[in-house]
C-alpha cells in the first residue's frame, strides 16, 4: 500500500511545479535539478533517504509533462535501493500526477505500449501505421480503464479550499478508487531544514484509497516553497496518529 500511495499521492509532493512568468519551473534549471529528503517513522527514526532528479521534460511548466527518477535508499539496507519513475502533467500551471503513465510504467514496467504494438502487428499486419495507432489506443483502453483525475499543487496558491477529486482505474477484474477530500491551503510558515530556510505555504488533504476488499485513509500536510517545491510532508492515519515525516535535506 505504501508504494501505491507513493505513486498516487505522495509523489505529487516530490515534484516541481510551475509558478510565475508563465513558462518557468520552480528550480532555475529543471534539466539538472536534484533534490533529496530524509524520511522518518512515527518515532522520528530515519528509515530512508529519497533522491529525486528530473529524467525528462516535454513542453513547459504551464502545459507539459515531467518524468522524475526517484531513488529510495533504506537506512537499514542501502543495497536494497528502490528505483522508480513518477509522471506529471502541467495543466495551466497546476501540476497533476499522471496516473495512467504511472500505472503503465509500474504495472507493466513500461512494456504496455510495446506489448500492444506487437499484438497489433501480428493481428493487423495489413493496416497502415495510422490505423495501427488507432487500434493500439483502443486495445490499451480495454486493458486498462481510467476515469477522473487527481488534482495537485495550484499555480497561485491562496488560503482557502482546493478542488476535491475522484479517480477510478480498472484492469480486468481489479479496480481501485482514489478520493482526495478536504483539500485546502491553510496558511504560511517558515521552515528551517538542512537545505536552508524556506518560506512555505501549507496544504492539507485527506486521501482515501479503496481497492477490492482494502481501504486506506491518510491525511497529508505539506509545506511548499516557491523556487523549491516540497520542503516538508507529514502523514497521519485516519485516527490522527503520525505515520511518517519527510523533510528536504538537499537541493541544487
Amino acid at each position: 500500500m505504501k508504494r501505491i500511495l507513493a505513486i498516487l499521492v505522495s509523489t505529487i509532493c516530490m515534484s516541481l511545479y510551475a509558478y510565475a512568468q508563465d513558462a518557468v519551473y520552480l528550480v532555475s534549471n529543471p534539466q539538472t535539478a536534484r533534490w533529496s529528503y530524509i524520511e522518518t517513522d512515527s518515532k522520528g527514526k530515519q528509515i530512508a533517504t529519497i533522491y529525486n532528479s528530473v529524467e525528462s521534460i516535454e513542453g513547459d511548466g504551464v502545459n507539459g509533462k515531467l518524468k522524475i527518477l526517484v531513488e529510495e535508499v533504506p537506512v537499514a539496507s542501502p543495497k536494497d535501493t528502490i528505483k522508480s519513475f513518477n509522471f506529471y502533467r502541467f495543466k495551466d500551471g497546476e501540476i497533476i500526477a499522471d496516473i495512467y503513465a504511472g500505472f503503465e510504467d509500474t504495472l507493466f514496467e513500461g512494456k504496455l505500449d510495446s506489448l500492444v504494438r506487437n499484438t497489433i502487428k501480428e493481428r493487423y499486419s495489413d493496416l497502415s501505421e495510422e490505423q495501427k495507432n488507432e487500434v493500439i489506443e483502443e486495445v490499451k483502453s480495454e486493458i486498462f480503464q481510467v476515469s477522473g483525475e487527481t488534482r495537485g499543487v495550484p499555480r497561485y496558491p491562496k488560503v482557502g479550499k482546493l478542488p476535491d477529486y475522484e479517480f477510478h482505474c480498472k484492469m480486468n477484474i481489479m479496480s481501485m478508487k482514489v478520493l482526495g477530500e478536504d483539500r485546502k491551503v491553510v496558511g504560511t510558515e517558515s521552515i528551517q531544514t538542512e537545505a536552508g530556510l524556506f518560506d512555505c505555504f501549507i496544504i492539507e488533504e485527506t486521501i482515501t484509497i479503496k481497492s477490492m476488499m482494502m481501504k486506506d485513509v491518510e491525511t497529508i500536510k505539506s509545506w511548499y516553497a516557491h523556487g523549491i517545491g516540497l520542503v516538508k510532508e507529514v502523514t497521519y492515519d485516519k485516527k490522527g496518529k503520525l505515520l511518517s515525516t519527510m523533510i528536504m535535506n538537499k537541493v541544487n
